[in-house]
């Protein structure tokens, strides 16, 4: 008789080439975006009926990994949940802000899009760097499923919190994108994992119809940047200084943030697999999300989706940073 798969087992993510190669894959997918739109910007325009369901299709496979066990599990390590509420809804737009203020006060379109990174915790990569640095993938997707819940509510609110100090902000726009771009793709995840459990279980979904979701998940990612620089081209190679404009407060973002909130947990009595999940979870971004708001809320400003497209080309080899570093410290502190 087979077993049934261990929170442990069901949460595991090796990397595909795919997956591996994301850095090179971003590029490739900015750089054709680049070559349309000078060479064939109608194409751009053409496709720009495949950004909304790029969106969509980026965030509904991360929402077909929640598990209600996972959800109703999460009050039992209060430290970890404690962290993530603490560190993702009240230090993080303030720390947001305030690279934002240093660096990008002079670009307020890329300080909208500094903040539309920031504001929303990852709900999808962030499993990976887990696995990648060996940390608790059960205690992650259990953070993860918090994230994916709070954030519906508490993303417009510091939108406009924030935001609504330096620009008139549709706040009743914001909340609209949040629930077509996050609310039905949780709804349809989440459909989508009880009815196919209840028909064939849990290790078949897990084992043969996850895997082709996440490349689903990353393929829309890398079509919704092509289309995206395709539209925005002009405006990359005009300014091209925006890109290392935003890597600089981005990634002091993640680096200050990861630092805190790992050895805090450390100091908290947490061992290394539990720190390094919630040290991901409180530092990883919904980038997914940050797109879509971008192209919605604010439309009327093209920087601001720029910016925002920028993110995964920063965050992903910064996060692979963080995965080499963690466990070399795991090493030199002799911490289990």
């Amino acid at each position: 008789m087979s077993q049934s798969p261990t929170s442990e087992d069901r949460h595991k993510h090796h990397l595909d080439p795919l997956t591996r190669g994301l850095p090179l894959w971003i590029i490739v997918a900015m750089g054709l975006g680049l070559w349309v739109s000078q060479l064939a910007p109608e194409l751009g325009k053409a496709l720009e009926w495949g950004i909304p369901l790029g969106l969509f299709l980026m965030i509904y496979p991360a929402m077909t990994k929640l598990h209600l066990e996972d959800i109703k599990s999460a009050a039992r390590n209060r430290t970890a949940t404690a962290l993530i509420l603490g560190f993702n809804y009240i230090l993080n737009p303030a720390l947001l802000w305030f690279f934002g203020w240093l660096f990008l006060r002079d670009y307020p379109e890329l300080w909208i899009g500094l903040i539309l990174l920031g504001v929303a915790p990852c709900i999808a990569m962030v499993l990976v760097w887990t696995d990648l640095s060996r940390g608790n993938n059960a205690l992650s997707v259990t953070l993860m499923a918090w994230n994916s819940l709070i954030q519906i509510l508490t993303t417009p609110f510091f939108i406009w919190l924030i935001i609504g100090q330096q620009v008139d902000v549709d706040v009743l726009m914001i909340a609209q994108s949040v629930f077509f771009y996050l609310g039905l793709p949780l709804f349809f995840g989440f459909l989508t994992r009880q009815i196919a459990v209840r028909r064939k279980g849990a290790a078949w979904f897990d084992g043969a119809v996850q895997p082709r979701l996440d490349k689903l998940q990353l393929a829309a990612l890398l079509f919704t940047l092509l289309i995206i620089y395709a539209l925005q081209g002009e405006v990359v190679l005009a300014h091209p200084e925006f890109i290392w404009r935003m890597a600089i407060p981005l990634s002091l973002f993640f680096v200050t943030l990861y630092g805190i909130v790992f050895f805090l947990s450390r100091a908290a009595g947490q061992n290394y697999e539990n720190s390094t999940a919630i040290a991901f979870n409180a530092t990883g971004r919904n980038f997914e999300l940050a797109i879509a708001l971008a192209i919605t809320a604010f439309a009327a400003q093209p920087l601001v989706g720029v910016s925002t497209a920028i993110g995964p080309l920063i965050e992903v080899p910064l996060m692979l940073a963080i995965v080499w570093w963690s466990k070399r410290m795991a090493v030199r502190l002799r911490w289990s």
